[in-house]
């Protein structure tokens, strides 16, 4: 009789174990019985690939960021970032876009998005062949902050890097709060007006929120600032 009814025992423990929801995955069970179990899997959508572009405002380049779908055609959706759909087409350094008349502030930014990728050396654009940064230069404002662009997201501790064109090569690169400055740093660029050199420094936010970088060169006669830049960003935890 002991057996019998350990025996009766172990078979209801056995019966109550089948049927039951949840894989050892963490995944969802269906159905009315063992036979007919099936697994769902949800599928997770990649993060959206962040992007930096160049567009003309009031006649000058300006970095800013663009949040794309999820890609790996970056040159391709940077254009389309920028409003312009068109093919591009990478090879020995030359990018090709087909897009017949671009006004010259498109030729600008095409050509000041494009070869900020290793791959890009020059592009071939609107009838135009082998255009480089040095034949849209009318349309970089004296300082130019390339990174971060206008509302990307940094950590606490950040590079500031650009170019500038601007007196003994001296500039100005301050972090503000609103009206406050958080921080500032006197950097010397690569070279000196009248040619132009690039500039990279490292500012350091006290805590999460939004800022303004400020970049800008100050006067040799009492210091106030010229071709100021004003890029804000969005600070989160590291």
């Amino acid at each position: 009789m002991g057996k019998r009814l350990a025996s009766l025992a172990v078979l209801a423990a056995l019966v109550s174990g089948c049927g039951q929801g949840g894989g050892t995955d963490g995944s969802t069970t269906t159905g009315g019985g063992p036979s007919s179990t099936s697994t769902t899997q949800v599928p997770v959508s990649p993060k959206p690939t962040v992007l930096t572009v160049f567009r003309v405002t009031d006649g000058a380049l300006r970095a800013g960021v663009a949040r794309v779908p999820h890609t790996q055609a970056l040159a391709s959706s940077a254009l389309g970032a920028l409003g312009l759909a068109a093919p591009v087409q990478i090879s020995s350094g030359t990018a090709t876009v087909d897009l017949p008349a671009p006004t010259p502030a498109q030729v600008a930014e095409i050509v000041y998005t494009l070869t900020q990728y290793g791959s890009v050396q020059r592009v071939d654009v609107g009838g135009r062949q082998g255009l480089t940064r040095d034949d849209v230069a009318s349309f970089v404002p004296p300082i130019l902050v390339e990174a971060p662009g206008a509302g990307a997201v940094v950590g606490a501790t950040f590079s500031v890097a650009g170019t500038a064109s601007v007196f003994e090569a001296t500039l100005v690169v301050e972090l503000r709060d609103g009206a406050k400055v958080v921080e500032k740093r006197t950097v010397t660029a690569s070279e000196g007006a009248p040619g132009r050199g690039t500039f990279d420094t490292e500012l350091h936010a006290p805590s999460s929120g939004h800022y303004t970088i400020a970049a800008y060169a100050p006067s040799a006669a009492d210091g106030t600032p010229q071709h100021e830049q004003d890029v804000p960003v969005t600070v989160t935890p590291s």
